[in-house]
């Protein structure tokens, strides 16, 4: 098992780009521990803390890349999610300012409907027992996820969610399922970061529950298996994660998601297409991660 750690990371890298040097290089079937600062930069450790954006202006720093032998434009990156831990024992969240600028519900558009000024809202939340303390007399259940993870695209180098993955903030990325990523270029290049001890559906101001932490997952390859987007097996759902961009709704997202579902059940579980898209209309549910991912799943009952 190989272990990175970030006295190993010369430098966080806040873009998944295939021109990122590897800090890491792993055998597919290899288990390894990735080691994470939180979303802010570890610049928000207690109340009154704020972000320094001279020193750290973007956000989401991301450990590695990984790179895995073998790995070619065209195969399909597995990664099993075995286990993630607080490495100091707290979480932070905020009420940014800068929400606004991604189009979603943030602070800004809070502040025009509301007519007010939303305060900063810096938030500790210690994190023991598996419960995170939200505050005295509000107890949530911890449980964590990646919020960004992704290799490189070919000709790209951006955060934003895609067919790579990157910034989906999407709760199902968490231990015991399995995340499936496209491969691009050559190595795969790995990326890891921004992860949350809990989040609720949207994320609504734009930050979940951030925390460092210790990622343990096990990383495989499928050679000359090619997908469109990130798909995620869990114990009772198989599902694709879809986002908008640039001339897409989040509502066209869910009905790509939708596509890429029923091919997959064509594909790999024997359905007709029809069949597939039938049930789909019965039986299939929606995750939402924040406010332009979605995740569309199957019930796995249904696919024997």
């Amino acid at each position: 098992m190989k272990k990175l750690t970030l006295k190993d990371q010369k430098c966080f890298y806040y873009v998944l780009s295939a021109k990122n040097e590897p800090t890491l290089t792993i055998e597919p079937g290899e288990t390894v521990i990735v080691e994470t600062e939180d979303a802010f930069s570890g610049q928000i450790r207690k109340p009154g803390d704020r972000r320094n954006l001279e020193t750290a202006p973007e956000g989401n720093p991301e450990s590695g890349p990984i790179y895995i032998e073998g790995a070619e434009k065209g195969d399909t990156l597995v990664v099993d999610i075995i286990d993630i831990k607080p490495t100091i024992g707290q979480g932070a969240t905020r009420i940014p300012s800068w929400w606004w600028y991604l189009g979603t519900p943030g602070s800004e558009a809070l502040e025009k409907f509301l007519n007010v000024k939303l305060p900063h809202g810096t938030r500790i939340c210690p994190i023991k027992d598996n419960k995170v303390y939200f505050s005295e007399k509000i107890v949530i259940p911890y449980e964590p996820f990646i919020g960004t993870i992704g290799t490189a695209l070919e000709f790209d180098a951006t955060l934003d969610p895609g067919p790579n993955g990157g910034n989906m903030d999407q709760p199902e990325v968490k231990p015991g399922n399995r995340l499936y990523l496209p491969v691009f270029v050559e190595g795969a290049l790995l990326h890891v970061g921004d992860v949350h001890a809990t989040q609720g559906d949207g994320e609504l101001c734009g930050v979940a529950i951030e925390m460092p932490a210790e990622t343990t997952m096990k990383i495989d390859l499928i050679k000359g298996k090619r997908i469109r987007w990130p798909r995620v097996e869990s114990p009772e759902h198989i599902m694709v994660i879809t986002s908008s961009g640039i001339g897409r709704s989040l509502e066209d997202a869910t009905r790509i998601g939708f596509i890429e579902l029923i091919l997959w059940m064509e594909e790999e579980y024997g359905f007709t297409r029809w069949d597939a898209y039938s049930l789909c209309t019965q039986v299939a549910k929606t995750q939402l991660g924040n406010f332009w991912t979605m995740a569309v799943k199957m019930p796995k009952k249904y696919l024997s």
